[in-house]
């Protein structure tokens, strides 16, 4: 597979860390979880699966090749 373009990401989640702090979420466990959806698709999960903390939002972008599995194209 070849390596994932700037182009080709989706913001998979997204929310405020005061609110998924407030919660007992943490930014790396959401990245984990897609981490681990990566994995169960046969995709490598470090190339599929990236984590953004900017102004106070964790956003989980992944390729545009695991969202399609999870859409079942």
């Amino acid at each position: 597979m070849p390596a994932v373009q700037d182009d080709e990401w989706v913001v998979a989640e997204s929310y405020p860390v005061r609110e998924m702090e407030a919660n007992g979420v943490t930014p790396d466990w959401v990245e984990g979880k897609w981490l681990n959806v990566a994995e169960d698709m046969a995709l490598i999960p470090e190339n599929n699966v990236r984590l953004i903390v900017e102004n106070g939002v964790c956003r989980v972008e992944v390729s545009t090749y695991l969202m399609e599995c999870m859409r079942g194209f």
